[in-house]
């Protein structure tokens, strides 16, 4: 694949685009009650066959072998606490040696800690927040065992430790429906399911709060469905992306989801397809499909304000800001080094100035929102791949999480006459990276 790449925004109709993005640039801080009200109200003449048009551009060639030489100076950090215990016992599965992390989230409120783990167990710890640095290991105060592969793990988003009716989690695992389990016992409380067109019933990959409707969705294979959290069971409506009629769609699975704060149900949904859907009101009313990554879409967040739509991707070096007051334009390219097909996420503190990730590498790196050009925390967090970020919301405290897929053994094999020589070297050379599977607590200085 060429070095210079090209992003390519398609648009179902251009007046309904002119129309929500005036909300942007005349009162991007103005909550209205969705892109139908403000149809209305402008009177747009909206033709009623769609129309499509491209826009095409160059994106930023990468040049991930001069980045140290840019950086002034890397900052060299202790953890204030290293959480290591619980991630070393060998997971039921043979032909891996060990567990690893995939991802960690602090609650909402601040006092507890997340973790998603290969041993499929979503785990809750009670961080000392005022008595840090603890030198001393501590053990999960709740266990969550699912029974397959965990696809996507939420807290739900007004979870208050001191109202038991709100410290809820919701995961999504493969061949189970959606879980929501009691932050407090641990116990199952609700199950969201869903069924394709055979009556099977099929998992989410992707999880997402639109809080204005309290309703859950959650994205599938080319289809994504609603909840009403208080009434467990069937879905209450669903869209699909990929329709063969429109010259504009969104095909593959659903990979992650969110949602606009600034006009209510209007969200982002990423596909392992490599493209990115704008959706314009809770019934799925498909407004752009964004394509610049060359990977799987894997993360995608909006900003507080509602005039960015950061994303980024699994194999790609790139997390993109994209202007949503403009749609097909990209304010900023921040880049990384994204190795594997992990899902490696980022964050922002709570001012939302700062943008932080992971490395496959194992560095933590950050910028400022408005300047991509040089980061301002450069530290070696792992010594394994750094795929879990997570912001503390009230006080100055990053939780990162560690670890990749390694398979058993480290002694050479014959490689057979179907099996691909690069592939084969690649793998022998993972066996020789360190192993570091732990979640680390760090002042977060900027």
């Amino acid at each position: 694949m060429s070095g210079i790449e090209k992003k390519r925004t398609s648009v179902l109709d251009p007046f309904l685009l002119q129309s929500i993005t005036q909300v942007f640039s005349q009162t991007p801080a103005t909550v209205i009650a969705s892109p139908s009200d403000l149809l209305a109200q402008l009177s747009v003449n909206t033709p009623t066959t769609s129309s499509s048009i491209e826009i095409i551009s160059d994106l930023p060639q990468l040049d991930l072998s001069n980045r140290q030489n840019q950086l002034s100076s890397i900052t060299k950090q202790t953890p204030l606490l290293t959480l290591n215990h619980e991630f070393q016992l060998p997971t039921p599965t043979p032909k891996r040696s060990s567990n690893f992390l995939k991802g960690c989230k602090w609650s909402p409120d601040g006092l507890c800690l997340l973790t998603n783990s290969d041993d499929n167990q979503l785990r809750v710890f009670e961080i000392p927040c005022d008595r840090l640095p603890l030198n001393e290991d501590l053990n999960a105060v709740l266990h969550l065992q699912e029974p397959e592969l965990i696809y996507d793990f939420q807290w739900y988003p007004y979870m208050d430790s001191s109202q038991s009716d709100t410290c809820f989690i919701f995961s999504s695992c493969r061949d189970n429906p959606v879980h929501l389990f009691d932050a407090y016992t641990g116990q199952v409380r609700a199950s969201y399911k869903a069924f394709n067109h055979l009556e099977e019933l099929v998992a989410a990959h992707s999880l997402g709060f639109e809080l204005q409707s309290g309703r859950l969705y959650c994205g599938y294979d080319r289809i994504i469905r609603a909840f009403d959290i208080q009434r467990p069971g069937p879905c209450i409506g669903q869209w699909n992306t990929f329709d063969k009629a429109n010259n504009i769609y969104q095909s593959g699975i659903i990979s992650c989801l969110s949602f606009n704060s600034q006009i209510p149900g209007m969200y982002a949904a990423g596909s392992y397809a490599k493209s990115i859907g704008i959706y314009g009101d809770m019934n799925g009313e498909l407004i752009a499909v964004l394509h610049g990554h060359v990977g799987g879409i894997t993360h995608i967040q909006f900003s507080p304000d509602g005039n960015q739509l950061y994303s980024g991707a699994r194999k790609d070096g790139m997390i993109l800001c994209w202007d949503m007051r403009n749609l097909g334009e990209i304010l900023h390219t921040f880049q990384r080094h994204v190795g594997t097909n992990q899902r490696i996420y980022f964050d922002f503190d709570p001012s939302f100035t700062t943008l932080v990730t992971g490395n496959s590498n194992g560095h933590v790196l950050g910028w400022d929102v408005n300047n991509p050009s040089t980061p301002i925390l450069d530290f070696l967090a792992h010594n394994d791949c750094t795929n879990g970020i997570s912001i503390h919301p009230k006080k100055p405290l990053l939780a990162t999480s560690s670890g990749q897929r390694r398979f058993a053994g480290d002694i050479p094999v014959t490689m057979s006459e179907d099996e691909d020589e690069e592939n084969f070297y690649a793998e022998l050379n993972v066996k020789k990276i360190p192993r570091e599977n732990c979640v680390k607590i760090w002042p977060f200085i900027k």
